[in-house]
């Protein structure tokens, strides 16, 4: 059997609480309903938690993370008393918003290496019909768990040895809908960790590989539209995504998103989430963007952005301007860009 070890346990919404409920935990024996499906999480974990992430390290750079201590604690001794520590370390960063949760703690082995999953599912409520004697009796409870065993969080963590143990790990949060994300209270305070990939690195990443694409492509069509997008990328800013669900988003043609794919170092990285940095990628962008209140749109490379467009200020203190330039039409074209 792939768990060797499962504890769960009942994790109240307590975030600024005075004081903390218990915490109820229990071994979930190796058979029946229950845990078939747990070991389907914890087979499907591999594939399901698709967001790298890592540890933080303590002040100072040192190599040790409170979590990671937790965590490694119950990989070497699973435990009541050492799953009630991670459940309780749950509890105290989650809101009422999250809610009643109840956590599932599974060690075991996959592929030779030590596996741990950590996962998470809310409360729900319904109601239970019961016969008696050809009686009836309907009663309305408020602890319902797992009735679909689709929206959970989860994290993954595998090494080969738990005396050096793990920093990397990875995570899904399937109860956000719309483009995976991860909740904070579950990767930065529960786990206290972060996407592997940072936001300025991941950012600066797409800038530079952005800059090259547009120099490299002889095509004007192709070359015309990743300009496009390196003016709408800047309204990526905060969201967590990898550089291809964001081409997806902006309806980037193929031709356009294989050009930008080549010029990354390798093509899995199109693929790291990372969270986009207006700021950094201003930085490195190799085009400004300039809208004005009257529809028009001005893009050029931003070193020669002043060349190109001249402005003059007509009303300082209605920020009217005029922007001048001249040139030979080479392309002209209708394009939606937003």
């Amino acid at each position: 059997m792939p768990i060797q070890r499962v504890h769960s346990f009942l994790v109240y919404p307590a975030k600024h609480a005075e004081e903390q409920p218990e915490i109820s935990g229990t071994r979930i024996p190796r058979r029946g309903r229950l845990y078939v499906m747990l070991t389907n999480v914890f087979d499907r974990a591999r594939d399901e938690c698709d967001i790298e992430i890592v540890f933080r390290q303590g002040e100072g750079g040192q190599q040790q993370n409170d979590c990671r201590d937790l965590l490694m604690a119950y990989a070497q001794d699973p435990s009541v008393r050492n799953g009630r520590l991670l459940a309780s370390r749950l509890q105290v960063v989650t809101t009422h918003r999250s809610g009643l949760g109840l956590l599932f703690l599974m060690k075991g082995a996959r592929d030779g290496n030590h596996q741990l999953v950590i996962s998470r599912f809310p409360a729900d409520q319904g109601v239970i019909a019961q016969e008696h004697a050809q009686q009836l009796s309907v009663e309305f409870i408020e602890r319902v768990f797992m009735k679909s065993a689709k929206a959970y969080k989860s994290a993954l963590y595998s090494s080969d040895s738990l005396q050096r143990g793990f920093w990397d790990g990875r995570a899904v949060d399937r109860q956000i809908s719309g483009p995976r994300e991860l909740s904070d209270y579950w990767i930065h305070d529960f786990l206290a960790s972060e996407l592997r990939t940072t936001g300025p690195a991941g950012t600066k990443r797409l800038a530079v590989a952005l800059r090259s694409a547009i120099r490299s492509v002889e095509e004007l069509g192709i070359r015309q539209e990743l300009i496009s997008a390196a003016s709408l990328l800047r309204g990526q800013h905060g969201r967590r995504r990898s550089t291809r669900q964001m081409l997806e988003q902006l309806g980037l043609s193929r031709p356009a998103a294989l050009a930008l794919e080549a010029a990354f170092p390798r093509a899995d990285l199109m693929d790291e989430i990372f969270e986009f940095d207006q700021e950094e990628f201003q930085r490195h962008a190799p085009y400004r963007a300039v809208e004005l209140d009257n529809g028009g749109l001005l893009i050029a490379e931003d070193a020669r952005f002043a060349e190109v467009f001249q402005q003059e200020v007509l009303n300082l203190a209605d920020k009217r301007v005029r922007y001048v330039t001249e040139g030979r039409v080479i392309d002209e074209s209708l394009r939606k860009t937003k």
